[in-house]
């Protein structure tokens, strides 16, 4: 998934699965860069699992490895249960805080080995920038 920032700063896209039964905890993996012109100019990217009645949990996006070029490699931590997945781009500074999303991968151990990665249930959206 490729967030060109040609739109306005605050702008916002979502990529969200379907909903989908973890029947045990699971961890998600997620390549992503973030363009950034210079420092508090870019854009971010926020985890989220949605419910059944599409409440918000915002995951905390620790990343794990940096690869030249600007690639993180991100983990979160999904516990067991009924979930939509939903990725939150935000634009930066307009036409300088592209943000890049590759390799979704779900695995069933424990990568992250953050439990404590899960913020309270929260009826808005709070951007957690990855940086």
């Amino acid at each position: 998934m490729a967030l060109v920032s040609s739109g306005r700063r605050g702008d916002q896209v979502t990529l969200t699965s379907v909903l989908h039964e973890f029947v045990e905890p699971v961890s998600l993996t997620v390549d992503y860069q973030l363009q950034q012109y210079k420092p508090g100019t870019g854009g971010t990217l926020s985890v989220y699992l949605l419910s059944k009645q599409r409440v918000p949990m915002r995951l905390h996006l620790d990343w794990i490895r940096v690869w030249k070029g600007g690639w993180t490699r991100g983990c979160v931590y999904i516990p067991k249960g009924t979930y939509q997945v939903m990725f939150l781009g935000t634009v930066g500074v307009p036409y300088r805080s592209d943000i890049y999303l590759d390799n979704v991968v779900f695995l069933q151990s424990y990568v992250c080995d953050w439990h404590r990665n899960i913020d309270l249930p929260a009826g808005n959206f709070i951007l957690l920038s990855s940086e």
